[in-house]
């Protein structure tokens, strides 16, 4: 027998009030332990949504490291270059495989990281000089 108190007021003070319940019946058949939907069924479905996010973060970072990489290469002394933070200038020197002269003005010179040049001007596959889509300049003839 369910035997249930419901106290609505506080006891007066020297009275001891217990109140006691009982689970409900459980049916012999129904198991008892992990709820169900649990476990990792929550984890791999968590894993499916994020990877393939994950997986173009990795390959647009490769892709932009091989760019940058590749400009790196074709820096040579006298390119006029653009540099992340806006600063156009020559290339007066190319050090050793860290950093670069730049000439920002005449006389002017500021050591910089390669990594920090964002492109060289008029190049057409760094896109820094010109927009892309402005058209070639034509070729004037007497």
């Amino acid at each position: 027998m369910n035997a249930f108190v419901l106290q609505t007021t506080p006891p007066a003070p020297g009275v001891n009030v217990t109140t006691t319940t009982q689970a409900p019946a459980v049916p012999e058949g129904a198991a008892q332990g992990a709820p169900p939907g649990g476990g990792m069924g929550g984890v791999l479905f968590m894993l499916i949504a994020f990877l393939p996010v994950i997986l173009l973060m990795w390959f647009t970072s490769r892709s932009q490291q091989k760019k940058q990489k590749a400009l790196e290469a074709r820096l040579k002394k006298g390119d006029r270059v653009l540099t992340q933070f806006g600063v156009v200038g020559k290339i007066a020197e190319l050090g050793d495989a860290r950093y670069v002269k730049l000439e920002i003005a005449p006389g002017v010179r500021i050591q910089m990281l390669k990594t920090a040049i964002a492109g060289i001007e008029g190049d057409a596959a760094s896109g820094a000089a010109k927009g892309k889509d402005e058209p070639a300049p034509a070729n004037e003839s007497k």
